[in-house]
This record gives C-alpha cells, sequence and structure tokens, in this order.
C-alpha cells in the first residue's frame, strides 16, 4: 500500500490523536500537497535526529503512524499549517521520492493483548496515577481530556495512546511506545516512565539542598550556573551547551563581523542559555549559520586584461564578439568596481559553451566560483529561505551559495534563469528581482536569516536558452549576449584543440597512438551530430577511443589515423542527412536557407500546379508564421501577374501546392518569403531556377525585401549545400562579417531591397 510521507522533526503522531503542525521543507509541502487532493491519507513517521535536512531512510524510524488530514491552510510564505489525526500504526517497507514530494510502501501493523483482567488492573492502577504525578506535569486541558475518555469507558488502547502523547517524555521513549503493539507492555511502560518521574523530582530537590547550602540569595546568576554544575555531576554528563557558547562568544571577539550581527548573535546566545536542551538545536543552527555566512572576507581580484584575453582565448574557440564584450564589462568593472553595471546574460542554445564560459571568467579573475540551478525552481522560499518559526526552516539557495562561497565577491552563476516557473507557492522570479537589482542588492533580506545581507560585491552572470523566456522585470536588469551555434569550421577547430587531446589524455593514448583527420570530424558533425554545441560530438570521439583501446588490448593494432570508412567501422549506420542543391535545375524548385538550433541548412522549397478550383494547400510542417508568409508570397505574385511573365493562368480555376520537405521537422518564421515568390513564379511560368542559387528574405505585399536573422549560419549551410550565389536583404549586408573569410570568398552576394531585383537578376526581365 502506497500513500504520501511527511517526515517530522521529533513530533510523533500516536493513533486517535489529534496535532495541528507547520510545515516549511519543499518535499514536506509536496506529500502535504498529494495527500490533500487524493483521499487525505498520509504516513507521518518522525526522524531520528532533528538535525538533518535531508534525511535518507536510515535516518528515520521503521514505525510511523497512518493519518488524515482534518484541517490544510497555506501561510502568506507559502508554507502550511496542517490539523491531523492519528488513525493506525504502520511499519514502512520502502521510501520513494516523486518529482511532488515522498511517497511509502507500509503495511498496517495490529495491536495484541488488547483485552485481559491483567490489563484491566493495570489500567485501573494508571488511572490512580492519571490525579498525581502525570496531572502535576500535564496541561489542565489535556488532563480533562483524558479524564473524560475514561468516563467515557474508551478502550485501554486508546486511553493510553491520548496519554502516551502528552507524557513528558523525550523523543526516544515516545517512539518506544509507538512501536509497542502489545497494550499491556505500552502500560505498564507509561507507568514506569511516570515513576521515574518522581524520582527526578526528589533528585532534583536533593540538588536544590546541596546548592541552596553553599550560596546567598542575592547570587542568583551564580545560584543557576552552580545549579547547572550540580546537575552535570549527578548525571556524568558533559555539558556541550557550555561549550558550544563559549565558542560562539569566542568567535564573535576574534573576527571582525559587523556591529548589527555581533548584537544578533549575542542576543540569540543569551536565548540559547535561558532555554531549555530541547530548543537548544533550532537556536544553535541559527547562530552558526550566522557566523559562517561571508561577511568581511574577501579575494583580491586579477584586474590585468591581458592576463583574462589569454585566459578566454586558452579555454574557448571563437566567439570573438563574446569575449571582446566581456573584456569591455570587466575592463570597466575593473576601473571603478563601484559601478552598477547591468548583469551579463549569456544567451545560447544548449551546449555551446556558457556555463564553462562563466567558469572561464571566474578563473580569469582569480574569484571564487558558485553555480546555481534555477531550473525548475517554482517556490519563492528556495531563493529567500523559509522563516525560522516553521519546521524544517532553512536559508535560501542564495545564502547557502555564499556560505559555499566563502566570500562576500564571488562570481554568481545563475544557471537557466529561463526556466524558472510559478505557482501557488509564489513567483520566485520576483525574488532574483531583488538579488539582481544594483539598487536593491545591498541589502537582500533573507526570511531565515532575518538580517540584511550585501549583495553588491558579487559578481553575477546568467545563463538561458531563451531570451523571451526570461522573465521581463528580470530581463530589464541584464545585457544579453548571444553565442549562436558553432559552424562546422568552429567545431572542427575545437574538437581539434580541445576535444581530441582531452581524450587522449584520459584515455591514455598518446597522438601517435590515434590521430583524427579532418575529414573524418567532419564526417561526425555532418552525419552522426545535429546539435548547436559540440556535446554529442565529444561523447562521439569518446566511444572511438574506447573502443580503440578495446582494439588494442586484444593486439588487433598498435596505433591508427581515423579516416571516414573508418568513423561508419567504428559508429555504425549514419543517423544525419543535410540538404544539397538538386543536381538540375527543376521549375518550381527554390533553395531557401533555414536557421535552427543546430546551426543552419537548405531549405529547398517545392511549388506545383493543376486545374480546380482557385485553392492553395501548404504541406511540410509549417507554423503559422511561415503559412501566412505562402499567402503574402502568392497575393504578391498574383498582382503582378503579367509582370512577372505568368499567362494563360487562371488563378481562381487553379489550384497551387505548396511543400517544404522534411515534414518531420517544424519550421517558422518569415524569411522564406522571397524564397516562396520565386519558387511560386517558376513554376507558374515553368522557367527553373539555377540550381546554384539560394535565398533569403522577407516578403511584403509591395515587394519589399525585409530583414532576417541567422546570417552565418544560413550562409555557411547553403555553401555546404554547393551553393556558390545567395540573395539576401540589404540591410543584412552588415552581418557578412561575421561569415568566415573562407565561406564569404567562395560566394558571390546580391543584396537587394525590392523583389523585382531578384527577379530581374534570375529571370533576365
Amino acid at each position: 500500500m502506497n500513500k504520501p510521507l511527511l517526515l517530522t522533526r521529533g513530533i510523533i503522531i500516536f493513533p486517535t490523536v489529534t496535532e495541528t503542525i507547520e510545515i516549511g521543507r519543499a518535499r514536506s509541502i509536496g506529500s502535504i500537497e498529494m495527500a490533500s487532493l487524493s483521499d487525505k491519507k498520509i504516513v507521518v513517521i518522525s526522524q531520528k535526529d532533528p538535525q538533518i535536512e535531508d534525511p535518507s531512510t536510515n535516518d528515520v524510524y521503521q514505525v510511523g503512524t497512518l493519518c488524515h488530514i482534518t484541517f490544510l491552510e497555506k501561510n502568506s510564505d507559502n508554507s502550511y499549517k496542517v490539523t491531523i489525526k492519528g488513525d493506525k500504526r504502520v511499519l514502512t517497507k520502502k521510501i520513494m521520492t516523486t518529482t511532488n514530494g515522498l511517497l511509502v510502501d507500509f503495511e498496517i501493523l495490529k495491536e495484541t493483548n488488547t483485552n485481559s483482567k491483567e490489563l484491566e488492573e493495570r489500567m485501573h492502577l494508571l488511572y490512580d496515577m492519571i490525579d498525581k504525578s502525570f496531572t502535576s506535569s500535564a496541561k489542565p486541558k489535556e488532563v480533562k481530556q483524558l479524564k473524560l475518555l475514561m468516563l467515557g469507558n474508551s478502550s485501554p488502547s486508546k486511553v493510553v495512546d491520548q496519554i502516551a502523547a502528552v507524557l513528558p517524555i523525550d523523543q526516544i521513549n515516545r517512539q518506544k511506545l509507538l512501536e509497542e503493539l502489545d497494550v499491556l507492555k505500552r502500560v505498564n511502560a507509561i507507568i514506569r516512565m511516570s515513576t521515574k518521574e518522581e524520582d527526578a523530582k526528589t533528585i532534583d530537590n536533593e540538588i536544590n539542598r546541596k546548592v541552596n547550602s553553599t550560596l546567598s540569595r542575592q547570587q542568583k546568576e551564580f545560584y543557576l550556573r552552580e545549579k547547572m554544575r550540580v546537575v552535570k555531576e549527578e548525571l556524568g554528563e558533559i555539558n556541550s551547551r557550555e561549550n558550544d557558547v563559549n565558542a560562539f562568544k569566542k568567535r564573535v571577539e576574534e573576527n571582525p563581523y559587523p556591529e548589527h550581527i555581533k548584537k544578533r548573535v549575542l542576543s540569540e546566545i543569551s536565548r540559547m542559555e535561558a532555554s531549555n536542551p530541547q530548543e537548544n538545536s533550532v537556536t544553535r543552527g541559527y547562530i552558526e549559520w550566522l557566523l559562517d555566512i561571508p561577511w568581511w572576507q574577501m579575494t583580491t581580484d586579477n584586474n590585468d586584461i591581458r592576463h583574462v584575453e589569454d585566459v578566454l582565448n586558452k579555454s574557448h574557440y571563437g566567439l570573438e564578439k563574446v569575449k571582446e564584450r566581456i573584456v569591455e564589462y570587466l575592463a570597466v568593472r575593473a576601473r571603478s568596481p563601484q559601478s552598477k553595471a547591468p548583469i551579463i546574460c549569456l544567451v545560447g542554445p544548449p551546449g555551446v559553451g556558457k556555463s564553462t564560459l562563466a567558469r572561464s571568467i571566474a578563473e580569469a579573475l582569480d574569484k571564487k566560483f558558485v553555480k546555481m540551478s534555477l531550473g525548475g525552481v517554482r517556490d519563492e522560499a528556495e531563493i529567500r529561505g523559509h522563516r525560522k518559526t516553521y519546521i524544517g526552516s532553512m536559508p535560501g539557495r542564495i545564502i547557502k551559495a555564499m556560505k559555499q562561497a566563502g566570500v562576500v565577491n564571488p562570481l554568481f552563476l545563475l544557471d537557466e534563469l529561463d526556466k524558472m516557473t510559478s505557482d501557488m507557492r509564489g513567483d520566485p522570479a520576483s525574488a532574483m528581482l531583488e538579488v539582481l537589482d544594483p539598487e536593491q542588492n545591498n541589502k537582500f533580506s533573507d526570511n531565515y536569516i532575518e538580517e540584511d545581507y550585501d549583495l553588491s560585491k558579487v559578481m553575477f552572470v546568467a545563463t538561458a536558452n531563451y531570451a523571451e523566456q526570461i522573465p521581463a522585470p528580470l530581463f530589464d536588469r541584464l545585457e544579453i549576449i548571444e553565442l549562436t551555434s558553432y559552424t562546422e569550421r568552429e567545431k572542427l577547430e575545437i574538437a581539434k584543440k580541445y576535444l581530441v587531446p582531452k581524450i587522449r589524455q584520459e584515455a591514455a593514448i598518446s597522438d601517435q597512438e590515434l590521430e583524427f583527420t579532418d575529414q573524418s570530424i567532419l564526417h561526425i558533425i555532418r552525419r552522426y551530430t545535429q546539435e548547436a554545441g559540440v556535446r554529442q560530438l565529444d561523447r562521439l570521439l569518446q566511444k572511438i577511443a574506447r573502443k580503440f583501446v578495446v582494439r588494442q588490448q586484444h593486439k588487433e593494432i598498435k596505433s591508427q589515423v581515423i579516416d571516414e570508412q573508418d568513423i561508419v567501422t567504428y559508429l555504425k549506420k549514419e543517423i544525419y542527412e543535410y540538404n544539397m542543391r538538386e543536381p538540375t535545375p527543376i521549375p518550381g524548385v527554390v533553395n531557401g536557407m533555414a536557421y535552427t538550433t543546430a546551426g543552419g541548412d537548405l531549405l529547398p522549397i517545392e511549388v506545383t500546379y493543376f486545374k480546380g478550383k482557385g485553392n492553395i494547400s501548404i504541406t511540410g510542417n509549417l507554423k503559422e508564421t511561415m503559412k501566412e508568409s505562402a499567402q503574402v508570397a502568392l497575393g504578391y505574385v498574383k498582382a503582378n501577374s503579367e509582370k512577372f511573365g505568368i499567362k494563360d493562368i487562371d488563378f481562381n480555376k487553379t489550384d497551387i501546392h505548396i511543400h517544404v520537405p522534411s515534414g518531420g521537422i517544424p519550421k517558422d518564421g518569415p524569411s522564406a518569403g522571397v524564397t516562396l515568390t520565386t519558387a511560386i513564379i517558376s513554376a507558374l511560368s515553368n522557367r527553373p531556377v539555377p540550381n546554384n542559387i539560394a535565398m533569403t528574405g522577407e516578403i511584403t505585399l509591395r515587394g519589399r525585401v525585409g530583414i532576417i536573422g541567422g546570417v552565418k549560419e544560413k550562409v555557411i549551410s547553403a555553401f555546404r549545400g554547393g551553393i556558390n550565389e545567395i540573395f539576401m536583404p540589404l540591410k543584412d549586408e552588415r552581418f557578412l562579417e561575421e561569415v568566415p573569410n573562407e565561406v564569404a570568398e567562395k560566394i558571390k552576394f546580391h543584396f537587394v531591397e525590392y523583389y523585382h531585383d531578384i527577379y530581374k537578376s534570375i529571370f533576365g526581365q
């Protein structure tokens, strides 16, 4: 049987007993929400050590209680107040972690010896004790409730569990009572524990007599400390609290903590000294957090810009504009440390090196590096922390990361900023606004710490896959630096300079033993990967190296220069294809150019027509923008049919079919407008377009050619597909400098402002 599981700190629920508790930990909240959405049944088990934040199976007891949620209230900080009533004792078999919370597989335990003469006699003895030793320590309301149970002839098991729930005993003994299935043995255990309570009072009176004989009435403070010393002597225990207090005071005295932190710590120490031992753990944990967070510790930045450039160039190939912008940013920051420049946000597809680039910046500046992944964060408390009043409270992930860094000026990477979500637990993006806004982050407020923390010296760097998915309030505080997908040539250089040497080193292979030709690496890039970065390329090169080592161990080969044929031998069948130009020109077929997250590709567009009723069919998994672009292209052609030499075509009696191959791949965007226009003209006038030509650009109803993006990727993919002449918008000429020289020099570019320029150049009219 499976039910949601709630782990408590020192709270043990007995059957028939109702308890109200505060829930603050994310996993506990998830379990409560799962239970509330089903039958409101939940299993409650206590941790052995309340200090453990993330307990494992070995850190919790095996026996717990199947409970029913009777009341659930959400607090303003997204924690919960929940009232639950115990039902039956259960034995856990297996604890499982899910995305929402914890589940437990359990069996219900049956009580024994629930009705016997001896049990009845022992219950009478227990009833007598209710008015004596137990009554003095329990609350009047609890005593009244117990007496009502006795008068109502409730079962012994129910009465005993009610007494066990309020008996002033420690967690270990309370858990033993929960685990005891024999009701008679449980009654005897309660009688023994109550008797020990009376004995403890006698010992306490003796301690008071000894202390009072040596102290005067005026020495109240010394009296209390002497009493504690005598207790320690009687019990033979070491007073660890006193040691903790002395250690905390020493740290405060010997270190330059801010004055408000010193005052807060000393105040908490006084509270710790005055509180009972059961409450010490919470206070001690809070003091430790206050003292462990960096308040003044700093590292000295390396502001040598040449050193920064050398480190970035050494660890990253290409990305020239990105590295140039980073160097500019760091140069200004070094010149004016107090400047409130926007936060750098590296935006690009997965695998292009955003996180490693941030780590390289930290290395170049000699900064401590910490990372916080924001993917899937939907609870505001994960950023701001929980209030100390709630069970399982802890600081937020910002403060935890600062403790990990150990200094007030680390480089803090906020990874996957665009993956944050919001739900009923709050809006974490709003909490992140206080972190990233330089006007606010010098007084960052964490709910657990309760003291302003200065984040102004932290160098924040964020990453995202899609800039448009970054929450708008955060976007305004960021400086977006785009990392586009790598070209084939860049991937080849990265493989030669970084990946292959690293793989050789990890596999203990020399460059004389294993070598890759440029064509073999390009073959892997083209036929076995389809990605923006180089992660899959790295994995495949590692796979080849492993297989090579195995062949070496079998004495098949000693060394090998990997060529294209060897790639097929090692990696088996090819996975991907990329589009090539048609071998011969065909009317109605024109090469477009596509920009994808994995780079670019040729986008051949096919148009045909036949007798019909003036309908238009558009196929090829096109999204709304591209479908609208096809409609615009057709409207422009119809309006200028005579100018384009289209004769003997009655559009009201002609059906036109437009198709973009690779139907399994979604396609969107307006940049295929001029290609669609040319393909329609070519098909309807039966004039082929040279197969070495490709084009890109948005088309308007007036024939204007609009600007497009992804120039570098589109040009490189067209060149790879056999294209040597390209038409593109006039305003895109400025982006041509991004295209590698070895590609740009072999292509003839036509920059046009109106479609008529394309028509005249291709069809000669």
